[in-house]
Formats: structure tokens, sequence, C-alpha cells
């Protein structure tokens, strides 16, 4: 199984893209805002979210479906 030791952007748009989600879809799935992911992905390596936010994310990548967490373990970054 795939973990992310420190989220940043890149990991964050990496996880949304393997669930196959929209930013409004993942924003909503997380309980922040669609301009929160967006930051996320636009800031890329440069930021990571607040623990809490990584809490949400960690979660999130502990129940995908096994595609989903096969696109997350090997993303084309």
């Amino acid at each position: 199984m795939a973990t992310v030791e420190i989220w940043t952007g890149v990991e964050v748009r990496a996880l949304r893209q393997a669930k196959r989600m929209s930013i409004e879809a993942f924003a909503a799935h997380l309980g922040v805002s669609d301009r929160m992911v967006s930051k996320w992905e636009a800031r890329g390596a440069s930021i990571q979210p607040r623990p809490v936010n990584q809490a949400a994310l960690d979660t999130s990548l502990a129940a995908p479906s096994p595609d989903a967490h096969e696109r997350f373990a090997r993303p084309s970054r």
C-alpha cells in the first residue's frame, strides 16, 4: 500500500487524479473548499497542507479502490 510521509500539492493532485475526481468533488470529499484544493495543486511541491488536512488525505488514500490505489502508486507526474 502506498503511503505519503509529507503531503504536498504534487501528491494531492496525484491522489485526486487517481480517484478520477473533479476538484470540486475531491474538495467536498475532504471537507475543504475547492479553492483550497486548487491552491495546493497550483503551488505543487512548495506547499504542505495543514496537519488536519494531511490526516484527511491519509484517510482518503487508505480507502481507495484497488485501481485508484495502483494509479496513485505509479502516477505520471
